[in-house]
């Protein structure tokens, strides 16, 4: 089941938007390699934090009682984290 409220589901819907606009200009066949759906996700997350701050001036919009703008950091954290990991690995 999926909780949210007001436009929060665009939290999951910005990312997933992104991913295809990614495998549409740099996939191979129609698949996403690591590297389009690691920039994919950074790209989304500015993305998803401004918008989220845009809406949140009047009413509340969540997803799992999150903030839309604060799933934009969680996804640029998460970007960034998977990045780094792909680039120590020995």
């Amino acid at each position: 089941m999926l909780l949210y409220r007001g436009w929060g589901f665009l939290a999951l819907f910005i990312p997933a938007i992104t991913m295809l606009i990614g495998i549409y200009f740099f996939g191979v066949s129609g698949n996403i390699s690591y590297d389009i759906m690691l920039y994919s996700i950074l790209a989304a997350a500015p993305i998803t934090f401004a918008l989220g701050l845009w809406l949140n001036k009047k009413k509340v919009h969540n997803l799992y009682f999150i903030k839309l703008q604060y799933w934009g950091l969680i996804w640029g954290v998460v970007a960034i984290g998977m990045i780094v990991f792909k680039y120590l690995k020995p």
